[in-house]
């Protein structure tokens, strides 16, 4: 049996990884920019989901406690509860919830009021930020799926977790 080089499987990985986010984004295809930041939250809103339900099943957080948090309050619990996971989640958590927060609330918001000045060419630009970030949230997915699958995610590897945004309480007034 001929095995796989470690760079032949990196390759190979890479290969799966990419197609399988090119494969969820063919959701995008022919829809307008307001049917598309709807599929953007829609995913991100997976991707917290499927979070929130390790946080219950593998590290027993409660059910109502868990509803109630978003990606950088996952983040925060791992840091909290010194979680050990796979460091690409730490680092896609961190840019994905910061991303998120951006579309949730204030995306469209500017988009249009650069549009109403600029014309079109702005929501070019706010076209092309989406499709980034829609690109960027589905490889986190994906690579989050491919970790857990092969059961990688929620190893010791010797990265703790860092909450990388001020909190509140630590602020000086």
């Amino acid at each position: 049996m001929n095995e796989m080089s470690d760079a032949e499987y990196n390759q190979a990985k890479q290969k799966e990884l990419w197609d399988r986010a090119g494969e969820e984004l063919k959701v995008f295809e022919g829809k307008s920019f307001l049917e598309q930041f709807g599929l953007y939250m829609l995913r991100v809103q997976m991707y917290e989901l499927s979070l929130k339900k390790d946080l219950m099943e593998l590290f027993e957080v409660p059910e109502e406690k868990a509803d109630r948090m978003n990606l950088a309050s996952i983040l925060r619990y791992y840091e909290k509860h010194d979680v050990r996971a796979h460091p690409i989640l730490y680092a896609n958590l961190t840019e994905i919830a910061q991303q998120r927060n951006v579309m949730a609330h204030e995306f469209l918001a500017l988009a249009g009021t650069a549009s109403s000045i600029a014309g079109e060419a702005a929501m070019h630009l706010y076209h092309k930020d989406l499709n980034r970030w829609a690109m960027e949230l589905e490889l986190a997915f994906q690579q989050y799926l491919m970790l857990k699958e092969t059961d990688m995610l929620y190893k010791d590897y010797g990265v703790k977790p860092t909450y990388p945004y001020p909190k509140y309480d630590d602020i000086d007034e």
